[in-house]
This record gives structure tokens, C-alpha cells and sequence, in this order.
């Protein structure tokens, strides 16, 4: 990404952080996650387990921190090197995100981790479900916005998109926040 995008980027993402009031964001550290806790508004879905997240149920909302992913990912030629980092990073980043959610306020209320993302190969391993989105215009606008994304943050940038076009479409991944707090809460080694 040339110097005048990645401001422009930087410029965005500020913008961004103000209007989306994440509950959760590592500014000075290494964490590629952001959260924001909120009522889910939609179609009741199934979490593995037999829970249902409901209208109305608290989530935590994950979203990727894409200026961090873009710095760790920018000057790696590999697309395998490429895809053990983001695991890496996102093995080290959970149990934190484990501890803020335990000791979120509405912490024992919240029924899932739940995202949308272009990156939801090989999440499964994490603890993650991956699941389609609804087929609506604003799920359509968020594909188009995330391929869009993907574009300037990728090193490859626009050829990313059109070397595998079928496999970038985005998907919902979610994780029970049981199923967070057994992998990666601060007693997982004791269980």
C-alpha cells in the first residue's frame, strides 16, 4: 500500500473508531480484535452447543483491527507465511478478549463472539462456526465494502480478489462465549 492510501487509511479508520464505540479496542498493543458489546437485532440463530441467540440477546460484536492485520501482513510475500501469522495473532488475541468479556459488566449475559468477514477459512480450529448471512441489501453492501477493504489492506490488493472471486464472499463466524471461556479464559489450563 503506497504512503498516500495508508494515510488516507489511517485518516478512515480514526473516523471509524468515533462512530462505531468499540467497547474494546488495544490502541497500544498487539491485538488484532476489536469488540463491541450491543443487543442482536435479526433472525434467531442456532450456536453449536443448542443455545439460540435471539433479538434482543447481548453478543459481542468482533471486528478485525485491519490497520494492525495490514502493518503485520505488508511486507510478506507468502500467502501461506501470510495465513500463519493471522492464525498466530488471533491464538495470541483471544484470551484477551476472554478476560475483557469476564469482566465486562454485562459479561454473564453475553451469549456469543460473533463477526462477518472475507477470513473465515480455517476458523473452525479456533473454536469458531461458520455460518452464510442473510441475503439482504445491507449484507450485500458490507461484501462489496469488506472486498473493497481487502483491496488496500492485502499485499496483493486487487489481485487478491480476483484469484479465488468464489471464495470471497462474506460469511458470519460466531463462537458461544462458553465455548471462549473454556478455550481461552484464564482457567482454561485447568480444565
Amino acid at each position: 500500500m503506497n504512503r498516500a492510501m495508508l494515510a488516507c487509511w489511517r485518516l478512515g479508520d480514526t473516523v471509524y473508531r468515533r462512530l462505531r464505540h468499540f467497547d474494546f479496542e488495544d490502541l497500544d498493543g498487539t491485538n488484532i480484535f476489536r469488540i463491541r458489546i450491543r443487543h442482536y437485532a435479526g433472525p434467531a440463530f442456532d450456536l453449536p452447543g443448542g443455545d439460540v441467540v435471539q433479538d434482543g440477546d447481548w453478543v459481542g460484536f468482533l471486528h478485525f483491527y485491519n490497520m494492525r492485520l495490514q502493518g503485520i501482513l505488508q511486507n510478506i510475500q507468502s500467502e501461506n507465511r501470510r495465513v500463519l501469522l493471522v492464525a498466530r495473532e488471533v491464538k495470541r488475541s483471544l484470551p484477551e478478549l476472554a478476560e475483557f468479556l469476564r469482566k465486562h459488566p454485562r459479561g454473564e449475559r453475553i451469549k456469543a463472539l460473533m463477526g462477518v468477514t472475507l477470513l473465515n477459512r480455517g476458523v473452525e480450529p479456533f473454536g469458531f462456526t461458520v455460518m452464510n448471512v442473510p441475503d439482504t441489501a445491507w449484507f450485500r453492501f458490507k461484501n462489496w465494502y469488506m472486498r473493497l477493504m481487502m483491496a488496500f489492506c492485502h499485499p496483493d490488493g486487487f489481485r487478491r480478489l480476483s484469484r479465488r472471486d468464489e471464495a470471497m464472499c462474506i460469511k458470519r463466524v460466531v463462537m458461544p462465549a462458553d465455548e471462549l471461556f473454556f478455550r481461552y479464559g484464564a482457567n482454561c489450563k485447568e480444565q
